[in-house]
């Protein structure tokens, strides 16, 4: 009976904590949220400085996948998907410098995005377009080589690390590598509205990484697969963190006014709800909906837990939000 106590008393200790540690950063996530619905382009830090900023994030992703590509990519004889993968293929059989190659490929792609979205997405390329090549044209030169080892698997996940990180920083500061998720939005907008980005992009690279099985073998291509997917998981946790992106929240509280006053007032979100009919005892009460953070929900839950433990609460994770809030998409532009 002692023993069970203790426990209890431990496990009660560390829930303390950590509703300490998140009360801690409320108003931060007030703080936040709220900057997001005034000023949704550059939360308060002012258009130039927000600017610098992701021209500063988007060349450290140049670096970082510049480096996987030149200084392990190439030197352990691997491939990918879309331009890359097809820059390799044809420098497999001309054995011309591959980030020529590359940069000529950037700039039929420029193009493309130029003549078939206009200049507004061409903006977001051609930073990437030109930076990219000619930070390889650079490493090439400088012969750098990070990592060379018979060890192909391992290297896979390490060069599929870096060009995740590369691409998450590229799409986080509102730029596009201009590859092949540049042709996948031409493809979308022009013949293919209804299917969204990721899946084209997933299948021209698809279609690359098969046609390099002929070129390389299928080993290779199998990497190709191995340094995709690894990919595209680091590429998600550093765009979205290592949770999901956001939640919806449907809650049938005790108290809704009071649910709704801390939610819009302690960490900023906007809620809406509608009258529901419990069939069973035929009560009607209010179903409060929720889109927030994953964090943000906890919090909630944690207010739930202390102030109305009889809620009900159905979470379910949400791919894309349209509008204007934090961590929503703008309904303007391109969905992915």
């Amino acid at each position: 009976m002692e023993e069970k106590k203790k426990r209890k008393n431990a496990e009660q200790q560390v829930m303390d904590s950590m509703d300490r540690k998140l009360m801690r950063g409320t108003p931060a996530v007030k703080e936040a949220n709220v900057m997001a619905v005034k000023d949704p382009a550059y939360h308060g830090i002012g258009k130039t400085k927000a600017k610098l900023r992701d021209i500063m994030i988007s060349l450290l992703a140049v670096v970082i996948g510049s480096i996987g590509t030149v200084g392990i990519l190439i030197p352990n004889g691997l491939t990918i998907g879309g331009i890359t993968g097809i820059a390799r293929i044809i420098q497999h059989y001309t054995s011309w410098n591959y980030s020529l190659i590359y940069y000529a490929f950037s700039m039929i792609i420029m193009v493309i995005v130029w003549l078939s979205l206009g200049v507004r997405e061409l903006r977001k390329i051609v930073l990437m377009s030109i930076a990219y090549p000619t930070v390889m044209i650079l490493l090439e030169v400088k012969n750098v080589v990070l990592l060379e080892s018979d060890d192909l698997f391992l290297v896979s996940v390490f060069c599929g690390v870096l060009f995740g990180i590369s691409g998450g920083l590229t799409f986080k500061a509102g730029f596009s590598s201009g590859g092949a998720d540049s042709l996948a939005k031409v493809i979308k907008f022009r013949y293919l509205p209804h299917i969204g980005i990721n899946d084209i992009t997933f299948v021209v690279n698809a279609v690359v990484v098969v046609a390099s099985a002929f070129v390389f073998g299928i080993n290779i291509a199998l990497y190709a697969i191995i340094i995709t997917y690894t990919q595209m998981r680091v590429g998600e946790a550093v765009m979205f963190g290592l949770s999901g992106k956001l939640v919806e929240l449907e809650i049938i509280p005790g108290d809704a006014e009071a649910l709704t006053e801390y939610v819009m007032k302690e960490l900023g979100r906007g809620v809406s709800s509608i009258e529901v009919t419990g069939e069973y005892t035929g009560d009607k009460r209010k179903q409060l909906k929720i889109l927030c953070s994953p964090r943000e929900s906890f919090l909630i839950k944690r207010y739930l837990a202390h102030h109305d433990p009889k809620s009900f609460v159905s979470v379910t994770a949400v791919k894309s939000v349209w509008g204007v809030g934090r961590g929503f998409s703008d309904i303007h532009k391109i969905d992915d």
